[in-house]
C-alpha cells in the first residue's frame, strides 16, 4: 500500500519527467520511416518537421552529425520540447525559422548556409511575433566559418543577419555568432540576450528594440566597415505611429557587456564603431551599467531623448589616439528638440561628459586624463584599475548594482570605485 501511494504521488508530481520521450535523428544512417529510436533514427530534422510529427512537453530530439536541412516549425507545447546536439556530435542546419510556436529550446546546433559561397538566407535565425517561450542556447551561428579571404563586396553580398526575434519571452544565451551582417535584433518584449559572442560583423552588434528586455554580459567585437550603415555595438530606436523616433522603448537593462571596435589593429576594413548608440528615443527607465566600451568614435554611450534612465559605473575609452573620438558619455535632447529629464549619470569613467545639467543628476564621474594612470594595461584592453588609480573609492554608493563587470562585489573599499571594474585589493 505504501509503495502504491508513493508511486501515485510521484506520477502526479513529475508527469513530464516520467512520460517524456527521447528521439534521434541521423542524416548519415537514418531513415524517415524509422521510429526515431537510437538504434533506428530518423534521417533529417527537416524531414521530421515536414511530416508534422507531434511532440509532448519534456521530449528531447537528439541530432547527430551531418546536415539536417532547414528548421521551419510551428507548434505550441505546454512545456519545453528540446532540439539539441547529441553529446559529441556536431549537427548543422541551414537556418531556423519559427512561426506560431511556444516552448521550444534549441541547444548546441550549428546554423549556417549549406553552400557558404552564396547568401542562401538573409536571416539565419528568425523568431516571429507569434512565438513565445523560445530558447536558443550554445549554438554557433555563421555566414561562413572563415571570412579572412572576403573582400568588402563579399561582406555585402554573402554575410547573413544572425538573429531576429520578434517573439515574447525569448532567451538567447551562450551562442557564438561569427561573420555576420547584423548580430542580434530584439524586437519582442520580455526577452533576454546574455553571454553571447558576436565576433566579426558588418552592421550592428545587438539591437535592443523591445520593451522590458535584458542585454547582459555579451562580447561584441570586430566591426567591418563595408557599407554606408552607421555601425553600433549596441543600438536602439523607437517606432511610433509617425515612424522612427516617435515612440518609446522602456524598461531595458544593458549591463556588463564589452564592445571592442577591433581586437587586431591589422584587421581589414576597420571602421569607426559607435559604442552604445541610441539616437531616436524616447528611452524610459533604462539602466546602462558596468559596460566596457572601446571604440574609435565620439559616441561611447549616447542617448538621444531619455527620461528616468541611469548610466552607472561604465568604462568608456578610445581604441587609439586618432580622430574620431575620444568617446564620451552623453544624454542629449530628442532629435525633435524635446528635453531629456530625470536621468542619472554616476560613477563613470570616460574622456568627456558633455551632457547639459538639465538632463538630470550627474555626479562622481571621472574624466580620464592618461589611461596609464588608471588601468593595469590599457594597450591590451586590461581595464582593471591599478593600485592608486584615481578611480579607486571615488564613486557614490547610492543607486549602484551589487556586482561589477567581473561579477565581483561592487564595493571593495571605503567606497565604490568609478568605472565598470571594482579594484579588489586582495587580488594584487
Amino acid at each position: 500500500m505504501c509503495k502504491f501511494i508513493q508511486s501515485s504521488v510521484l506520477c502526479l508530481v513529475l508527469p513530464g519527467v516520467l512520460w517524456a520521450s527521447s528521439y534521434y535523428v541521423d542524416p548519415v544512417n537514418g531513415d524517415p520511416d524509422n521510429p526515431g529510436t537510437l538504434e533506428r533514427p530518423w534521417r533529417t530534422l527537416e524531414q521530421v518537421l515536414s511530416r508534422k510529427k507531434l511532440f509532448e512537453g519534456g521530449d528531447t530530439i537528439f541530432l547527430k552529425s551531418g546536415h539536417h536541412g532547414a528548421i521551419v516549425l510551428d507548434g505550441e507545447n505546454a512545456q519545453y520540447v528540446t532540439i539539441k546536439a547529441l553529446q559529441g556530435e556536431s549537427p548543422v542546419v541551414s537556418r531556423i525559422k519559427i512561426g506560431r510556436a511556444r516552448f521550444w529550446r534549441f541547444e548546441g546546433i550549428r546554423v549556417g548556409p549549406e553552400n557558404p559561397t552564396e547568401r542562401e538566407y538573409l536571416i539565419l535565425v528568425e523568431i516571429s511575433d507569434q512565438a513565445g517561450d523560445i530558447a536558443l542556447e550554445k549554438c554557433v551561428i555563421f555566414s561562413v566559418k572563415d571570412s579572412s579571404a572576403w573582400s568588402a563586396e563579399d561582406w555585402v553580398k554573402k554575410s547573413c543577419f544572425g538573429i531576429i526575434t520578434e517573439g515574447t519571452r525569448v532567451r538567447i544565451a551562450n551562442n557564438h555568432l561569427l561573420n555576420v551582417d547584423h548580430g542580434i535584433s530584439i524586437v519582442g518584449e520580455h526577452s533576454v540576450v546574455e553571454d553571447n559572442i558576436i565576433e566579426n560583423f558588418s552592421g550592428d552588434g545587438i539591437r535592443t528594440l523591445g520593451n522590458h528586455c535584458l542585454c547582459r554580459r555579451n562580447i561584441i567585437k570586430n566591426c567591418y566597415d563595408v557599407d554606408d550603415n552607421h555601425d553600433d555595438g549596441i543600438q536602439s530606436w523607437s517606432v511610433g505611429e509617425a515612424g522612427v523616433g516617435t515612440g518609446v522603448v522602456k524598461d531595458v537593462i544593458i549591463e556588463g557587456n564589452i564592445i571592442i571596435n577591433y581586437s587586431d589593429p591589422a584587421q581589414k576594413y576597420k571602421g569607426t564603431l559607435q559604442g552604445i548608440g541610441c539616437f531616436d528615443g524616447f528611452y524610459e527607465n533604462w539602466v546602462i551599467a558596468n559596460n566596457i566600451v572601446i571604440v574609435d568614435h565620439w559616441h561611447g554611450i549616447t542617448l538621444g531623448g531619455a527620461r528616468n534612465c541611469k548610466i552607472i559605473n561604465n568604462t568608456v575609452v578610445d581604441i587609439n589616439e586618432k580622430s574620431p573620438g575620444p568617446p564620451w558619455i552623453l544624454i542629449g535632447k530628442h532629435k525633435n528638440g524635446a528635453e531629456s529629464r530625470g536621468n542619472l549619470i554616476r560613477n563613470n569613467l570616460a574622456k568627456a561628459f558633455p551632457s547639459k545639467a538639465d538632463v538630470g543628476q550627474m555626479d562622481h564621474n571621472i574624466v580620464i586624463t592618461e589611461y596609464e594612470d588608471f588601468f593595469v594595461n590599457y594597450g591590451k584592453f586590461d581595464l582593471r584599475l591599478k593600485a592608486g588609480s584615481p578611480a579607486c573609492d571615488a564613486g557614490l554608493n547610492e543607486g549602484i548594482t551589487s556586482r561589477d563587470f567581473l561579477q565581483n562585489n561592487r564595493v571593495d573599499g571605503a567606497a565604490v570605485d568609478a568605472g565598470a571594474i571594482e579594484f579588489v585589493a586582495q587580488s594584487r
